[in-house]
């Protein structure tokens, strides 16, 4: 199993909007594709940061998500809320 971690600093007054976008997305338009589930964290001590951690079957299907046409649409939207994307982390699940 492939392992895709993202934290985002999300624009001030936007968090519900960032996880019910993000919600959205993931359960309508990723979870067909390979998408075997995913959790978002919020930072207890860096005020409106959040990660996004996704587990899919393979890297491959992550890849093949993220090139279609909607998933593109899906981040023009979610531009509008983000203030910085910080680190990305590949992994692959051990345990």
């Amino acid at each position: 199993m492939y392992t895709h971690i993202v934290s985002f600093k999300v624009k001030e007054g936007e968090g519900i909007t960032f996880v019910e976008l993000q919600k959205f997305e993931e359960l309508t338009e990723a979870k067909p594709a390979g998408l075997d589930h995913f959790h978002i964290f919020k930072d207890r001590n860096e005020k409106n940061r959040y990660f996004l951690v996704e587990y899919w079957n393979s890297k491959e299907d992550k890849d093949r998500v993220e090139s279609s046409k909607e998933h593109h649409l899906f981040h023009e939207h979610r531009k509008l809320i983000i203030d910085q994307k910080y680190e990305t982390y590949e992994c692959d699940v051990i345990i």
